[in-house]
């Protein structure tokens, strides 16, 4: 009797050990579409005449040396199958909800200790951006993601927009609004309310970016995206691009659909 027992609960642990469902990888390639910068604006002149003092104002704009940004749309399926691919049945997703997670580290994060990223782990993160912290960049990663909403978001914008719900990262709940957050724009320059990223970690080298899928926040919204197109996600991830360096860094994407 007592085997049987020990059997049972090794049988009911191993249940709920396979039950657990995991972000993965996409399921076919990531096809680049395009990739594009800020360009890069023609000189202005002023005429210097000796004696004379003169008075002017002028504004311009500095392409960021520490983030790429990515955006797109994201096609899938809720399945039910084996372990060949072979599928019982699923259904698909028109307007998908959930996740899009990118990190610099190939190894996969250890999802089940997901929570916010620290504010220490934010700093360490300038650090191997190149990211000077004394210097107080505006672009740095402890001024971009911030809980409740960026200092130059809130000061343009308000509060309004910069917040976001509460999800789930497997069977690991993250609550709404405790997250280090950044807020992307729509096609007015606001801070859109279906584009939004928080920085989560599982206690490794490396932060996961994630990407709160558009229809997460309204499933049946037309997600107007920062180039007067729809889009399924905008999010941001770390590059440094400071100094003399000039290499691509290799970023590792993963889905969680609900």
């Amino acid at each position: 009797m007592e085997k049987k027992l020990v059997l049972i609960g090794v049988l009911a642990l191993l249940s709920i050990s396979f039950a657990l469902a995991l972000p993965s990888g996409p399921t076919g390639p990531i096809n680049t579409i395009k990739s594009e910068r800020w360009p890069t604006w023609s000189t202005q002149s002023i005429e210097a005449v000796a004696g004379n003092v003169t008075e002017f104002n002028t504004n311009g704009s500095t392409i960021t040396r520490t983030w790429q940004g990515y955006f797109g749309n994201i096609t899938g399926t809720v399945v039910l199958g084996d372990a060949n691919n072979n599928t019982l049945y699923d259904w698909t997703q028109t307007s998908p909800q959930g996740q899009i997670y990118a990190v610099r580290n190939q190894a996969t994060p250890d999802w089940l200790n997901t929570r916010c990223a620290t504010q220490t782990e934010l700093q360490d993160e300038d650090t191997a951006l190149g990211v000077n912290e004394s210097h107080n960049e505006v672009d740095a990663v402890n001024r971009t993601f911030v809980v409740g909403g960026a200092p130059d978001q809130l000061d343009r914008f308000g509060a309004a927009e910069l917040t976001h719900p509460t999800f789930w990262v497997s069977s690991v709940q993250i609550n709404a609004s405790t997250c280090p957050l950044a807020v992307m724009y729509n096609s007015t320059y606001q801070p859109s309310p279906y584009f939004k990223e928080v920085l989560l970690s599982d206690g490794s080298a490396n932060l996961i970016y994630t990407g709160i899928i558009a229809h997460t926040l309204n499933p049946y919204a037309e997600s107007d995206g920062f180039d007067q197109r729809t889009h399924d996600f905008e999010m941001i991830v770390g590059e440094n691009g400071h100094g003399t360096d000039i290499a691509s860094t290799t970023y590792y994407f993963y889905l969680e659909l609900s």
